[in-house]
C-alpha cells in the first residue's frame, strides 16, 4: 500500500462511500479508483490522463490536490513534463507566443469622408437653387416645375347608316277545338255521420274457488277422506304410520274423520289449523265451497256420494 493509496482509501470510508458510488458521481472506472489506492500505476495510462483521474478524485474527496499529486510524482516517477492538461472550467496552457500587429485605426478616417460628402451635396443644392431663382421669372418657374400640358385628341365621328329589313310575317296557329265529353256529372258525395262505437263494460272473470287440503299424521291413527264425494283413503283396517303426509284438491267438498285427533295436523288452503282434536278422540270436520268462499260445513254434509272422478292421495313426504 501506498501513502497517496492510504489517504484515498481512508478519505473514502470516511465518507462511507463506495468504489461504485465514486464511479457514478466522477464517471472515473473502478479499476482505476482501485489502481489509485492500491498504488497500482501501472494500470493507469500515464501522463497527464493519470494525474486528471487523481486531480478529480481527490477534489471530490475535499483532499488537497497539490498534495495529491505531489504524492503522486514521488510514488510513480511521472514528473509531468508534458504539457498539462487543462482542467474544467480553467483555460489550458500553452505556449503561446504574441504577434506584433500595427493596426490602423479607420473609424477616424469614415467619419471624415462622410462630413465631407454631406457638405457637397448640400453646396450642390444651394447652387442649383440660386442659379433659378437669377435666371428664370415667376412664370418661367411655374412653367417648369408644373406639369406638362396634355394634348386633346379630336375624335373622329363615323356615320353608320342602317338598312331596313323586312320584317318576317308572322304565323299564326288556330286555337284547337276543345274536346267534348259524353261523360254524366258525377253526384256530390254524401258525408256519412260519424258512428261513435259504444263501449260494453268488460265481463269480469269467474274466480275458481277450490279446497286444498293437506295432512300430516304425528301419531297412529285411522283416517278417513271423501273429496267431492269420492273416497280417497279410508284405514278402518289399519291405521296410518306417524310421518305421513296427504294432500287434495276439491272443487266442492272435503269430509275427514278420524279416531285419533291428536295425530292428524291439517292445513286448509295454506293455513295451518294444527291438530284436529285430542288422543284418542274421534272427530270429523267438513269444508265446502258455497257462494265463492270455502266455509266449513255441519260434520256429515258431504257424505252422499256425487258423480265424479275418482281421485288418488299423492304423498308429499
Amino acid at each position: 500500500m501506498s501513502e497517496l493509496g492510504d489517504l484515498l482509501s481512508e478519505a473514502r470510508a470516511a465518507q462511507k462511500l463506495s468504489l461504485a458510488d465514486v464511479e457514478q458521481t466522477t464517471r472515473i472506472r473502478q479499476k482505476y479508483l482501485e489502481a489509485l489506492e492500491g498504488g497500482a500505476y501501472d494500470v493507469l495510462p500515464r501522463g497527464a490522463i493519470a494525474r486528471g483521474f487523481l486531480r478529480t478524485y481527490a477534489r471530490f474527496l475535499d483532499l488537497d490536490v497539490d498534495d495529491a499529486l505531489r504524492r503522486y510524482a514521488q510514488e510513480s516517477g511521472d514528473t509531468g513534463d508534458e504539457v498539462p492538461i487543462a482542467e474544467v472550467g480553467k483555460p489550458r496552457l500553452g505556449d503561446y507566443r504574441p504577434l506584433e500587429v500595427e493596426l490602423i485605426d479607420t473609424r477616424r478616417d469614415l467619419g471624415l469622408w462622410r462630413w465631407v460628402i454631406a457638405v457637397v451635396i448640400v453646396a450642390a443644392l444651394a447652387g442649383g437653387g440660386w442659379w433659378v431663382l437669377t435666371h428664370n421669372s415667376g412664370w418661367d418657374l411655374l412653367a417648369a416645375f408644373g406639369p406638362a400640358p396634355t394634348a386633346t385628341a379630336t375624335p373622329t365621328r363615323w356615320i353608320v347608316t342602317a338598312t331596313p329589313q323586312p320584317a318576317p310575317a308572322a304565323t299564326v296557329t288556330p286555337p284547337l277545338p276543345l274536346p267534348t265529353s259524353d261523360l254524366l256529372p258525377l253526384p256530390t258525395p254524401t258525408v256519412l255521420p260519424t258512428v261513435t262505437p259504444t263501449l260494453r263494460p268488460t265481463a269480469t272473470p269467474e274466480v275458481v274457488v277450490r279446497i286444498a287440503l293437506e295432512m300430516r299424521t304425528t301419531q297412529r291413527a285411522w283416517v278417513r277422506v271423501i273429496v267431492d264425494g269420492q273416497d280417497v283413503i279410508e284405514t278402518t283396517g289399519a291405521n296410518l304410520k306417524a310421518g305421513e303426509t296427504h294432500s287434495w284438491v276439491a272443487n266442492n267438498s272435503i269430509y275427514i274423520r278420524t279416531g285419533n285427533a291428536a295425530g292428524v295436523n291439517l292445513t286448509l288452503n295454506g293455513e295451518d289449523l294444527g291438530a284436529m282434536g285430542k288422543v284418542a278422540e274421534l272427530v270429523e270436520r267438513t269444508w265446502i265451497v258455497d257462494q265463492g268462499q270455502v266455509t266449513e260445513s255441519t260434520p256429515g254434509a258431504a257424505l252422499p256420494p256425487t258423480a265424479g272422478p275418482s281421485v288418488t292421495p299423492t304423498p308429499s313426504g
